[in-house]
């Protein structure tokens, strides 16, 4: 996106010229302005959720890779469904299809930062989400998820470049196609790390939740307004994320059929899932991954 032009103030002139005096005694040009009725500033608009939502969602790498998998999924899904229609299996069937995979492909030159992403959270345990008590939850984060990412997205690229670069790479498609199930052996790592990790968050926070809602009740006996107000100040903020840990449990749920089918030597020419399982799993993960997304920006 082309970087937003900086609109010049429209009283510049105005500014510049009322410093300017006249050397003979006469009125200057700033008193003849004092003396003219200023034009009103147009009005600011009024603040939109909507827009500063979309605005948020797509200024990060993660999030705008979140919006392709709708559009991906999406596109797929009526195409899939029109395929045996008279009236649109020979156009718009076909050229949703084709939009499918060239989103696809897309979404493969955004894992160009995934490396780095992955290097940083390898380095500064930031993959963990945060502190928590249960210290297999940093581990995990560290070494199955960050950890198997660093090898993820180099074959990644690899298979890529197998893809679209036929003529220069020297690997065939069929090669590109071995390495592309080389990183799916990775990305099915870091998925049941993720899972694990999650449920081991899910029964860290519930534990917390329990606790609260003691500490609540003795604030309720002791007529204590003010800690009752803070306690269910924090009460809402662990429920969010248990909701959001539930999510990610879904998610991964939905994932890891797909990513042991891409796992597979054969993937290309014999799958372990049909087209309508295996990218009905992903549609869903889609949305799902969006929902998440929009449930953790939400106070």
């Amino acid at each position: 996106m082309p970087p937003l032009r900086q609109r010049k103030p429209g009283n510049t002139a105005d500014e510049d010229d009322s410093s300017e005096h006249q050397e003979d005694g006469g009125v200057s040009n700033g008193q003849q302005a004092q003396n003219k009725p200023l034009s009103n500033p147009p009005p600011t608009p009024a603040p939109s959720p909507l827009l500063d939502t979309v605005c948020t969602f797509g200024a990060q790498t993660f999030t705008t890779d979140q919006g392709l998998k709708i559009i991906q999924w999406s596109s797929w899904a009526i195409a899939y469904l029109t395929a045996s229609s008279r009236q649109h299996k020979e156009t718009l069937s076909p050229a949703l299809q084709k939009l499918s995979g060239e989103v696809s492909f897309t979404r493969y030159v955004l894992r160009f930062y995934g490396f780095f992403q992955s290097l940083e959270g390898y380095r500064s345990g930031s993959w963990a989400g945060g502190s928590w008590d249960n210290p297999k939850i940093a581990k995990i984060a560290k070494y199955l998820m960050a950890g198997s990412m660093l090898f993820y997205y180099p074959l990644e690229h690899v298979a890529y470049a197998g893809w679209q670069l036929p003529t220069l790479s020297k690997f065939s498609r069929d090669n590109a196609n071995k390495m592309s199930a080389l990183s799916c052996i990775f990305w099915t790592t870091y998925i049941i790390g993720d899972f694990w990790a999650s449920c081991l968050k899910w029964n860290e926070l519930k534990k917390k939740l329990n606790d609260l809602g003691r500490l609540l009740a003795i604030k309720k006996r002791d007529d204590d307004k003010a800690g009752m107000m803070e306690v269910e100040k924090e009460q809402h903020a662990v429920a969010k994320r248990i909701r959001i840990v539930k999510l990610q449990v879904v998610r991964c749920l939905l994932f890891i059929l797909p990513s042991v089918n891409w796992s597979l030597p054969n993937w290309a020419t014999n799958p372990l899932l049909g087209e309508l399982p295996l990218n009905g799993l992903m549609l869903a993960e889609a949305y799902t991954s969006v929902y998440q997304t929009l449930v953790g920006m939400r106070g």
